[in-house]
């Protein structure tokens, strides 16, 4: 049981950011976060909504302690849109299934189960109270890629925009920035990649269980490290 707890810890996701050593000790690049809520604009009356497609798209994490790291996936919910306007991304909502936690390197059935539900439950997540996180896009600024910062392996590559908006996550939402390789490779079609820092603790994601809440939770790094790999397109014509 120790060990799965040590498991569990070294898994924490979360949301917010602070530039800090991913888990193999290289730097990595972080979001920024505000605690003001940003202002979501109105969708431009020429834009057209493009579904998340979940069955290619993934929001995956790293999560780490100091001798361990594990990683997995969150589930998207069928919900989830980007927005595009006259070829460029404007907006869009990502909602994430907190029920639909996966970790993708216990082999063991048993062993990957007990995390898996220990991650859902209030020592974590809190996914019956929580279950869905959202995250919704306020601005999209294209940069040159030339003065993002390339230091370590676990960033975005060729990153073509800036991507801002509110994480709300169990009971906080703040805002966030972060670098992301934007492109259209087809008619109603978007593709957005990013991968950057979370510190877990800007969203109160604790390790609580078993024992002195504050000495359990520095078993658990505060960053997490998430990979977006969205793919989103219009219906098909009828």
């Amino acid at each position: 049981m120790k060990r799965i707890y040590l498991f569990a810890s070294a898994i924490l996701i979360a949301g917010s950011l602070s530039f800090l050593t991913s888990c193999n000790g290289s730097k990595s690049q972080d979001a920024v976060v505000a605690d003001t809520v940003a202002v979501v604009p109105e969708e431009p009356k020429g834009a057209m909504d493009l579904a998340v497609d979940t069955t290619t798209s993934k929001v995956a994490w790293i999560g780490a302690s100091p001798v361990k790291k594990h990683n997995g996936t969150f589930g998207i919910a069928p919900d989830s849109k980007l927005v595009v306007e006259n070829g460029t991304l404007t907006g869009g909502t990502i909602t994430i299934n907190m029920n639909n936690i996966k970790v993708l390197d216990i082999e063991k059935a048993e062993d990957n189960a007990k995390l898996v539900g220990h991650l859902k439950s209030k020592d974590f997540f809190a996914a019956d109270v929580y279950p869905t996180s959202v995250f919704t896009i306020t601005s999209v600024e294209a940069i040159d890629s030339a003065v993002v910062a390339k230091e370590g392996e676990y960033i975005t590559e060729n990153p073509t925009h800036k991507i801002t908006g509110n994480l709300k996550m169990m009971d906080v939402e703040k805002s966030i920035s972060f670098y992301a390789n934007v492109t259209l490779p087809a008619e109603g079609e978007v593709k957005a990649k990013a991968k950057f820092n979370l510190d877990r603790t800007q969203f109160n994601v604790s390790f609580m269980a078993e024992g002195t809440g504050k000495i359990k939770d520095k078993l658990i790094n505060n960053t997490v490290n998430i990979e977006l790999d969205i793919t989103a397109k219009a219906a098909p014509a009828m």
